[in-house]
């Protein structure tokens, strides 16, 4: 907002009223804003203030009481209050050093009269002017509500809402979006914004949970300040959409307090900003759709020629770069807070943080994406998990805390037309838990692939008969025990202690065990890797499956 619309310490000295008034301390503080002028003549009335009056004192509650008149002034300065306006007569003489090196220290204007002066005229005077430059600004703020509207339908463009923004608060104004260029207006050289966005972004780091030296106000909307300097401060707000910050918007303060009409023309801005952000990602995602589509045809095994799927999503048919196919499955979200859809818009940018180009589909609570890597000389793994921690956290962010995501990643390959077959494995990955990616399946990959039931089933019981049956006539863990034994290579040691029995107990079990299935039952490699599958493929009967 124009700073003709707020009144000021220094604007009330040159009004008739303060003809005969002086500062005698606290100068450097006259651009404070008053929003209201109050007659307070006791220390013990603080309680009351607001801050932003500017307050009105005979002293007739102090006299020449020194320490009275200190303990007033901190008073004054804790509750932030536009400054202090002294009648020096009867019951002060003049104002004491201390009191003058107080005012100075805090910026905080200290004015006497030299003369009497009707304390009812100047609050007349003052709040006539306060009520009228409130009127403008509103009426202002109205016209720039409209205009910054306006902008965001003529055009996407960041940059010309943000020099609207900073023409009307005639301060630095900046916007840092969660990823891309950052924006200045008015520019700046590249160096010192290198040095601001490295200050802002250290400062803004632990935004969640407005970090150390930084300021919330709720009734803002979530707009935070901090200190640069002594004299210079950042005001800035989040811009959110549909729950999600794609980035900070502020103004960079000097020598000037935050007002509730720069807090309102900065809230304007971020919501036109969140709006231009979304009809952005509208238009991207627009685009994206023929690429997008490309998956339906993936998931339903289509025909696909390798250099039509290259040329669609844009990598060179000698390109080196190769693809997963990832399947997210949303999970325990509360219904009508975000839907599926709506984290399409914040899935890619997730992923292209982390070096992948997502090509995505959405099917209920599932998400379909085949992500290109982009960085091949880097190892993929380690970035596909924090995307997934960040997708985890945004997801609980839309949906509540009991909500979360599962997934599965199959192998790499730089062969797109057979995407069908990662996203199959993929899918194999979904059914089983414990692990997130194809190559963790170990045994379980060639499990899958048993559709009959009955054939695992006479697997089971052709290696592990006998045993199953003595366990539940006998109720014994003879199966659990031979597992473990298996599981910690022979290490009778082991097995014990994971079995909480004596080595003495372990030989007993591992005896039995040698007569039911026989004494040659561990003699090969081969009898050893068929009672581990069978083991396994017991396991996954006995819970139904093996699925998470």
């Amino acid at each position: 907002m124009k700073k003709e619309s707020l009144l000021t310490v220094e604007d009330v000295l040159k009004r008739p009223l303060f003809q005969h008034a002086e500062v005698v301390g606290g100068r450097q503080g006259l651009s404070r804003a008053i929003r209201w002028v109050h007659i307070l003549e006791s220390a013990q009335r603080g309680c009351f203030l607001d801050g932003g009056e500017l307050v009105l004192s005979t002293g007739v509650g102090f006299g020449q009481d020194p320490e009275k008149w200190m303990a007033y002034l901190h008073e004054l300065i804790q509750y932030k209050t536009a400054g202090l306006c002294v009648e020096l007569g009867e019951f002060l003489s003049a104002v004491t050093p201390e009191m003058v090196e107080l005012a100075d220290h805090h910026r905080f204007p200290l004015v006497v009269f030299h003369q009497p002066v009707r304390f009812v005229e100047i609050t007349l005077d003052l709040h006539e002017l306060i009520v009228n430059l409130h009127t403008q600004a509103l009426r202002a703020l109205g016209r720039y509500a409209q205009r910054i509207q306006k902008l965001t339908l003529e055009s996407l463009s960041l940059s010309s809402v943000l020099a609207h923004f900073q023409n009307v608060v005639h301060s630095q104004t900046f916007f840092l979006p969660t990823e891309g260029k950052a924006l200045f207006a008015p520019a700046m050289p590249q160096s010192v914004q290198t040095e601001m966005r490295e200050l802002l972004q250290g400062a803004l780091g632990a935004s969640e949970s407005f970090g150390a030296g930084i300021q919330s106000d709720g009734e803002r909307g979530g707009q935070g300040l901090f200190s640069i300097s002594e004299r210079k401060q950042v005001l800035y707000q989040p811009v959110m959409t549909m729950g999600f910050e794609m980035g900070i918007l502020g103004i960079v303060l000097f020598e000037r307090e935050v007002d509730e009409f720069l807090s309102l023309t900065l809230d304007y801005t971020t919501t036109a900003v969140a709006q231009c952000l979304m009809r952005k990602m509208n238009v991207q995602e627009q685009t994206f759709d023929r690429q997008d589509r490309l998956v339906d045809e993936m998931l339903e095994n289509k025909l696909l020629v390798e250099e039509d799927v290259r040329q669609l999503l844009q990598i060179q048919p000698s390109g080196t770069c190769g693809y997963r196919a990832v399947i997210v499955e949303v999970f325990g979200g509360e219904e009508d807070v975000v839907s599926e859809e709506d984290l399409l818009c914040v899935f890619r940018p997730v992923f292209s943080r982390s070096g992948f180009q997502a090509v995505l589909r959405v099917k209920g609570q599932r998400f379909f994406l085949l992500l290109t890597d982009l960085l091949s000389y880097s190892e993929p793994r380690g970035r596909l998990q924090k995307a997934m921690a960040e997708l985890e956290r945004l997801t609980r962010q839309a949906f509540g805390a009991g909500s979360g995501i599962r997934y599965g990643v199959s192998r790499s390959s730089r062969q797109y037309a057979q995407a069908y077959w990662f996203f199959q494995e993929a899918e194999q990955v979904m059914q089983v838990a414990g692990t997130d990616f194809f190559e963790e399946l170990g045994v379980y990959r060639l499990l899958l692939q048993v559709k009959e039931e009955h054939v695992s089933a006479s697997f089971v019981e052709d290696y592990l008969g006998p045993l199953l049956a003595y366990d539940r006539e006998h109720g014994t863990q003879f199966v659990t025990t031979l597992r473990l034994f298996l599981d910690h290579y022979d290490s009778k040691q082991e097995a014990a202690h994971r079995l909480y029995v004596s080595r003495q107990t372990l030989y007993q079990r591992l005896e039995k065990i040698r007569e039911l299935l026989g004494e040659d039952f561990l003699s090969s490699p081969e009898k050893r890797l068929c009672l581990s599958v069978a083991l396994r493929a017991y396991e996954w009967q006995k819970k139904g499956s093996i699925l998470r």
